[in-house]
Order: structure tokens, then C-alpha cells, then sequence
């Protein structure tokens, strides 16, 4: 059996959406500003997404790296919460265990939180999030993630480990223009020609100047991912993940669990018929609705859950990543006329929650997780380290302060993420003839065709080529789930095999979601790239017996035809883009890049 290793990447919902310290009973689509006419043009950008490791390398140097932004009790919450998610994952499940020798389904190793560090991976600007931060212009968000450096069998190895936590800092205070953030806007504005180093320093002296510091933090975000079962234990699926969501607020100095936002509390609301007519109530207020077609809907944190979990692979067809479509059906929403159509309302409702943003053309759950460095392997590093969604995110973000800047009309409409980044190109999400989808088309050399929706919430396929025309890349292997609330319990398609034409089809079974099609390097075709499927048994001996990763990724692999991918063509979703030998991106599962997995890590059974 074989499985794919290496080549290409994509990745960052950008975390739990924080919750304002007051809403505006609606939102508005477009905020007018009347200011003076601009000053004269100018040549500097927008700076919205920072991800150059040299840039922020100067930042954390400056005061940004999480141990200065955080203080020994604030690391005691946030690892606590990480254990008690783990501990729940593994609570009844006598096959999990930390590891791959001997267990089936592998936990995250909690001792990697004392041992390994969190680098700054990324700092953004969310001017989008205006509508929601009455008090400040958006909010600026420091996002770490996990690695460590260790020896493993007498060789130095080095990797990051699926674990982000962002740190929301105060937004930039509003002024009297008629906006309210015309200065805001004009600070994250800097020369084009900055790049690296120099970039930091100028954010660390302009924008950030008062905001590196603790007393700034007033949220924490997390996504763990806190246990995996292989595709050897869940061949239907192509495996299996969860990832624990968590949201934490200040209490004066301290920081505490708060619920996460737009995360309806499934079986607090299913046991309770008071707390489901609230649910519906709040549904049914004409500025919901309103807000909820912009895309700032918020739920009343009475009906918000205490965390959030997601799981993959295939996004939304998983009813756990849909907690509104668990709650109500579109019976229950059938007066409503918001956005279209009943299944459209409840779909838009499950694109903002944190298991639906985090589980919409992302990798693995991440929608930002850091760009790779040449000295990381073929094999373990992605070829790009966001999400389509997040692609396409910053170009919108970019023009928001733009236009503040500028003192122009404002659009603070958020689109929906399942969508964002690639409109009606191969594997982009489309309508299947449900009216609330009749906007979401295919490119005219490709139809809509279902994948894996479930039977009852078949609404949306995806856009493919014609069976007789599957090319390298595309699915091969499709049908619907039989979707549960319970993510353990769903079962996978049973599905049967479409010819890949001179190729092969790769299944379910050894880890490719839907099947992938690929075929020998030497008869690639145009869309194509020559990246590595390691073998999956030899593979994953070679780690159970302790030998360092980088060993196992270059004895046991072989080469194959891949899809090839960079930001502005994403692979298909439960794809990443990872980096090829030759540098070159190519669409790969995501649990084939050791980085993306927990098992497997040298600290495995030593602690």
C-alpha cells in the first residue's frame, strides 16, 4: 500500500472570530465616508498579512515573540484546556494512544507543550472585522505555532506539529473622521520596497509601536489538532482528524475560558426546547438575517458553545462540522427568505462557525500555518502556507484600508469561505440546482457533480471535468457519506472506481480523500508535476522503530505524477500544496506532510 508524501501545500478562518464588547443591532453593507477629498497618490501598499519569516523574526525580536506576550499563568491556561481536549479524545477509545507503535489512533503529545516552542508564524490586520469592533478599527492578531528541535536516534530533526494559537490584540483607536479609522488605515499603509527585516522594523515603529505588550492581549485563540486516526484505521474516510477549537478572554489579569463564538452548544440547545426557541428567535429577528447575508451574524453567547471541534477530511459533507444543520432542518427554516433557499440559510449559518470556517478549502484545519524555510525537506514543507480563502481574503482586506485611506466607500460584506479563491475552477464548490447556490457555476469546460454530500444535504458538488477527460489530480473514487453528529460514527462513501485513463486511481483506503488520479513521472500532462508517494507500511515502520523522519522520508518514497498547485491554482479540498524537490508545488493529502500529522514526533514515549 502506498501513500503520498510529499510535494505541495495551501493553508489559515484565521481562528475562532472574537467576540465584541458590544454589537450594533445591524450591520451595514457599505459605510460612506465623506471625508476631504484624498491627499495626492502615493505609492504606498496596504500591509494587511505578514508572513516573511525575516519580517517577523524583527517582531518578535522587538517584543512580539509568545513568551514576551504571554506570562507563565497565561500558558497554564491555554496548555490545561489543550490536555483536557486531548484527555477527552482519547476518554473510552482503547486503541488511542500517544505514538505509532502499538496504537491505532494517535493522540497529541501534550509534552511537546513544555518542550517545544511557538514561532511567530504570521501578524494580520483585520480591518475586516470593523463591523464588529465598534470600540477600535478591527483587530491586529499575532499567530504562533508549534515546533521543536530534538535528536532523534543520534540526528538532529526539526519540524513544526499541527498547533496554532493567535493572540487578538486591541485594535487601532478611531478618530473623528467620518469613518472613524481614516488614521488607522493610513498607519498600516508602508513602502512597497520593504520587504524582510526592514518590513518588521517599519510595523514595529508604525502601526505596532504600543502594541507589543501582554496588557494589549485581550484574546487567545487555539486549534490543536488532538488526535488522528490513520487511513489504515478509517479506510472509508482516508482517515480521520479532530482538531479542538478554544476561546479565551481577560478577567482583569487573568485569562479564562470563554465560549466560542457563532458555535451553537448542539446538545445543550437539543435537550433544552427553550434554548431551541431562543435559537429560533434569534433566527427570525430581521437584523439576524440581515447581518447574517453580510456575514457578521453573531449568536447570543447563552446558545455558544464552550469549544469548538472540527474534523477531516471532506469539509462540510461532515455533519460534525456543521453544528446548525445538526440542530435544525430546512422544514425548520422554510418561511425564512434569506439568501434563497432554506439549505443556502443553513449553510451560510455553518459558514461561521469555527468548525466550518476551519473545515472550508483549508489545510488540514488551518488556514495560516507558516511559510517553510529551504532547510525544511521535500516531504515536510508546503509550497504555500495559506488557505485559497485566505488568498483571496487579503486581496479584499488590502483594498478595505485602501478605501479608508482613501476616504472612499466601504463594503464590509464577508464572503463565504467555502467559495473564496476559487470561483468555478476544478474542484471549486458549486450548486447542484438548489435555487441558494444558482450563483455558484463552474468555469464552461466543467459541470457540477456530486462528491460526498450526504443524502439528505446534497445541495452542493463540486466542479469536474467529464469522467472520460479526469486528469491528474482529479477524484476518482466518489460518492455520498452517511454523515452522523457523532464524527467517529460516519461512514464513507461506498463508492466505485472511475477510470483515470493511462493512470491509476489511488483510493480511499491508502489515504487519498474521494481517490486521486495519478500516473508514472514520465507521462505527465500540462496541469502536472513529478513529486513522491511514499510507501505507507515501510514508512511508518521505519518511524515506530524510532528512526529519524528525514531518513524514512527518503528511504521509502517513490516518484509519481502529481497535480500542480501554487496560490493562484489551489488543489482541491483535503488536498495541500506541498514543496517538491524540485521546489515545485503538487496537490498531496495533508497527513502525508509529517508536520501536519502528531504522531510519529521524536518525543513519542519518552516523557
Amino acid at each position: 500500500m502506498r501513500f503520498a508524501i510529499l510535494t505541495l501545500l495551501i493553508a489559515a478562518c484565521s481562528s475562532p472570530e472574537p467576540r465584541p464588547p458590544s454589537v450594533p443591532p445591524r450591520v451595514a453593507p457599505v459605510i460612506a465616508t465623506l471625508d476631504a477629498p484624498p491627499p495626492a497618490r502615493d505609492d504606498r501598499r496596504a500591509v494587511v498579512l505578514v508572513t516573511d519569516p525575516a519580517a517577523l523574526a524583527a517582531i518578535a525580536g522587538a517584543g512580539g515573540s509568545f513568551d514576551a506576550m504571554t506570562d507563565d499563568r497565561d500558558r497554564a491556561t491555554v496548555f490545561a484546556a489543550v490536555r483536557a481536549d486531548v484527555a477527552t479524545a482519547a476518554r473510552g477509545d482503547r486503541d488511542a494512544g500517544v505514538g505509532i507503535a502499538g496504537h491505532d489512533h494517535r493522540l497529541f503529545d501534550v509534552g511537546w507543550l513544555d518542550r517545544g516552542s511557538f514561532a511567530l508564524i504570521g501578524l494580520a490586520y483585520r480591518v475586516d472585522r470593523i463591523p464588529v469592533t465598534p470600540a477600535s478599527c478591527g483587530d491586529v492578531r499575532l499567530i504562533y505555532r508549534l515546533a521543536y528541535r530534538a535528536t532523534s536516534a543520534g540526528v538532529e530533526v526539526a519540524s513544526r506539529l499541527p498547533m496554532t494559537v493567535a493572540l487578538v490584540l486591541d485594535g487601532p483607536a478611531r478618530d473623528g473622521s467620518p469613518s472613524g479609522c481614516r488614521a488607522a488605515a493610513q498607519a498600516w499603509r508602508l513602502d512597497p520596497a520593504l520587504a524582510g527585516d526592514a518590513l518588521g522594523r517599519a510595523l514595529v515603529a508604525g502601526p505596532l509601536a504600543t502594541s507589543l505588550a501582554r496588557a494589549r492581549v485581550h484574546q487567545v485563540l487555539t486549534n490543536a489538532q488532538v488526535v488522528r486516526w490513520p487511513s489504515a484505521a478509517r479506510p472509508d474516510l482516508a482517515g480521520h482528524a479532530e482538531y479542538a477549537l478554544r476561546q479565551f478572554g481577560r478577567d482583569g489579569e487573568l485569562l479564562v475560558a470563554d465560549v466560542v463564538d457563532q458555535t451553537p452548544d448542539v446538545a445543550a440547545i437539543a435537550a433544552d426546547r427553550g434554548k431551541r426557541a431562543q435559537l429560533l428567535a434569534w433566527l427570525r429577528d430581521p437584523a439576524t438575517l440581515a447581518a447574517l447575508a453580510l456575514g457578521w451574524a453573531r449568536l447570543p453567547a447563552v446558545l455558544s458553545a464552550s469549544r469548538a471541534l472540527s474534523v477531516s477530511p471532506r469539509g462540510l459533507a461532515r455533519r460534525a462540522n456543521r453544528p446548525f444543520r445538526q440542530l435544525l432542518s430546512p422544514r425548520d427554516v422554510a418561511d425564512l427568505p434569506a439568501l434563497g433557499s432554506p439549505e443556502a440559510l443553513l449553510r451560510r449559518l455553518d459558514d461561521h462557525t469555527c468548525a466550518g470556517c476551519h473545515q472550508s478549502q483549508t489545510i488540514a484545519g488551518f488556514h495560516l500555518l507558516g511559510d517553510d524555510g529551504d532547510d525544511v525537506a521535500p516531504g515536510n514543507a508546503l509550497a504555500v502556507a495559506i488557505s485559497p480563502p485566505l488568498v483571496a481574503d487579503r486581496v479584499r482586506r488590502a483594498a478595505l484600508v485602501e478605501a479608508l485611506a482613501a476616504g472612499t466607500a466601504v463594503d464590509f460584506t464577508r464572503p463565504v469561505f467555502e467559495r473564496a479563491g476559487n470561483l468555478g475552477g476544478r474542484g471549486a464548490r458549486c450548486g447542484l440546482g438548489d435555487p441558494g447556490f444558482a450563483a455558484w457555476t463552474c468555469q464552461p469546460d466543467l459541470t457540477c457533480q456530486p462528491t460526498d454530500g450526504p443524502r439528505d444535504d446534497d445541495a452542493v458538488g463540486e466542479c469536474l471535468p467529464s469522467i472520460d477527460r479526469r486528469d491528474i489530480g482529479d477524484p476518482c473514487e466518489l460518492g455520498p457519506l452517511v454523515a452522523s453528529a457523532d464524527p467517529r460514527r460516519d461512514q464513507g462513501p461506498r463508492a466505485r472506481v472511475t477510470s483515470c485513463g493511462d493512470g491509476v486511481c489511488d483510493v480511499d483506503r491508502v489515504g487519498f480523500p474521494g481517490g486521486m488520479c495519478t500516473n508514472a513521472c514520465s507521462a505527465l500532462t500540462p496541469i502536472a508535476t513529478c513529486g513522491v508517494i511514499a510507501d505507507l507500511t515501510p514508512f511508518n515502520n521505519c518511524l515506530a522503530r524510532g528512526r529519524p523522519f528525514p531518513e524514512c522520508l527518503t528511504a521509502h518514497v517513490n516518484p509519481a505524477g502529481l497535480r500542480r498547485c501554487d496560490a493562484a491554482t489551489p488543489c482541491r479540498d483535503d488536498y495541500v500544496c506541498a514543496r517538491g524537490p524540485t521546489g515545485v508545488g503538487g496537490c498531496t493529502p495533508p497527513y502525508f506532510l509529517f508536520q501536519l500529522r502528531v504522531d510519529g514526533h521524536p518525543l513519542t514515549g519518552r516523557r
